[in-house]
């Protein structure tokens, strides 16, 4: 519109220029001036009708990048890229954080002191444990593929084998590029104030980390080994295999049922079955996703997507993209996908049987049916998706995570603190983002064991996650939803 009414105003000078020849006194300058002014006007017109929502949104954001958010802190003794960084999901250990770098390192971090508790090589530790156990005392072998591609909490929630005599004992795995998952026990001191002491020593050789059990990945690929809580004391590890869309279900539970006494780990194989299907040629597994302990979600290499239960039955199958599915996320009735040429796809999850989704003997007769929401593109390709209730992060190789409404599909902030990809993303458990009081002081964030007093609204609104990155770094962020969603529609 306003292109419009200069464009009039423009041919009035001219009009007026021509029958009082303004043009011989000088006036020439003032023409072209203004003729400039209505050429720029045109084209901040073709920008606004002509160009694509989301790059005028990116536009928009980087136009204001010095006003970006910034991470509450930053976790910096990594020496090469974090590949992988995991909060306790079953709430047990709330201010406890892992991560894992390309070199093979593992860092267990407390949140409040910044600092880590533990940190040791993965794949040495382990040679070095199976070198103590072997009679012939053979030397250890350590092998280049010892880069870590995922850590995980195993927490029993609600059970008292967490806490020994000697302190808290925490569980947790690890998986390397060597094809093997291993499952760690750790104990941390506490004193009289509850807080975790360090450890006793943080090397490769002490004696307060203990390799529980090894488990073989039968593939040479992308997928990592996620894991999920099938009952208070039964969690699942989803193992992939390499040919015909093969994963494996391994159960981890306590020896000691009733939870009172630490005794150990029994750590067995449950099911293995074709997630893919008969008939359905998907390639390799890319990525495994729990719902919850009943329901996963699976992308394959074909661009496959599929919905399956851990009872092996598949409940759905979709061929999302032409290119490598790379990641997926189930939550709630919403599935999340990203591929390898940059795409990424929302669907809502259709079940024509609203209950069948918690129970999953009945689920034979169910069909459920993905809906795209909406769809964005990214021209750099993405490294890591997390959804949690409205809030879609994505960590991208660009150096930035963007933060999408997941009703909508719009862009609500681009964070670019990071100098390197974003390699992984870790969302602190909804529950637990309300108690969380770091961040409000700056000099020393705290985590409060009280309940805060703020409405259902304002709760929701908060999320907390870590972001690990290739530029050796992990950032703890703390973002209010509903003041991303209001600066975002003000900045566009």
């Amino acid at each position: 519109m306003r292109a419009v009414t200069f464009y009039f105003i423009l041919l009035f000078y001219v009009f007026y220029a021509r029958t009082h020849s303004l043009f011989a006194y000088g006036c020439l300058c003032t023409f072209y001036c203004c003729l400039l002014f209505v050429v720029l006007d045109l084209f901040y017109f073709y920008f606004l009708v002509y160009t694509p929502r989301q790059l005028r949104e990116e536009a928009s954001f980087n136009m204001s990048s010095q006003k970006a958010h910034q991470p509450l802190f930053v976790l910096k003794q990594h020496s090469s890229a974090v590949m992988t960084c995991a909060m306790d999901e079953q709430k047990v250990f709330p201010r406890l954080l892992l991560s894992g770098d390309g070199d093979g390192v593992v860092k267990l971090w407390d949140l409040e002191l910044r600092a880590p508790l533990l940190s040791f090589h993965a794949v040495n530790r382990a040679s070095l444990d199976a070198e103590t156990n072997n009679q012939n005392k053979e030397s250890p072998v350590f092998l280049v593929s010892s880069g870590v591609m995922k850590v995980g909490f195993l927490t029993f929630q609600g059970l008292a084998a967490t806490a020994g005599e000697k302190g808290e004992n925490v569980l947790f795995y690890t998986q390397c590029r060597n094809q093997h998952v291993h499952i760690w026990r750790v104990v941390l001191e506490c004193d009289d104030d509850d807080d975790f002491e360090e450890l006793q020593s943080n090397n490769a050789g002490g004696t307060s980390l203990e390799l529980l059990h090894k488990i073989s990945v039968p593939q040479h690929g992308f997928c990592t080994v996620p894991c999920a809580a099938i009952s208070c004391s039964e969690l699942q590890l989803a193992i992939p295999h390499d040919n015909d869309g093969m994963i494996s279900l391994w159960s981890i539970g306590l020896v000691d049922k009733s939870g009172k006494n630490w005794e150990g780990l029994r750590v067995t194989c449950k099911k293995t079955f074709s997630a893919s299907g008969l008939g359905t040629k998907c390639g390799t597994i890319m990525c495994i996703n729990y719902r919850d302990g009943t329901h996963i979600a699976l992308a394959f290499e074909s661009g496959h997507l599929t919905l399956n239960n851990v009872c092996g039955e598949r409940l759905a199958i979709i061929r999302a993209f032409s290119e490598t599915a790379l990641t997926c996320v189930w939550s709630g009735n919403m599935l999340l996908a990203s591929s390898a040429d940059g795409q990424l796809h929302c669907y809502a999850v259709v079940s024509e049987k609203k209950e069948a989704l918690d129970n999953p003997t009945s689920e034979a007769d169910v069909v459920l049916t993905l809906v795209v929401q909406w769809e964005a593109s990214l021209r750099k390709g993405l490294g890591s998706v997390a959804l949690q209730r409205h809030l879609a992060v994505v960590g991208s190789w660009d150096h930035t995570m963007r933060l999408y409404d997941e009703g909508s599909g719009r862009v609500v902030s681009i964070l670019t603190f990071h100098s390197g990809p974003v390699n992984d993303i870790a969302l602190v458990p909804a529950s637990l983002a309300q108690y969380a009081s770091f961040g409000f002081d700056v000099r020393r964030p705290r985590w409060c064991s009280a309940k805060a007093s703020k409405i259902k609204q304002e709760e929701d609104s908060v999320y907390l996650f870590a972001s690990a990155s290739g530029d050796f770094t992990i950032a703890v962020w703390r973002l209010d939803f509903k003041m991303l969603r209001a600066t975002g529609v003000s900045a566009i």
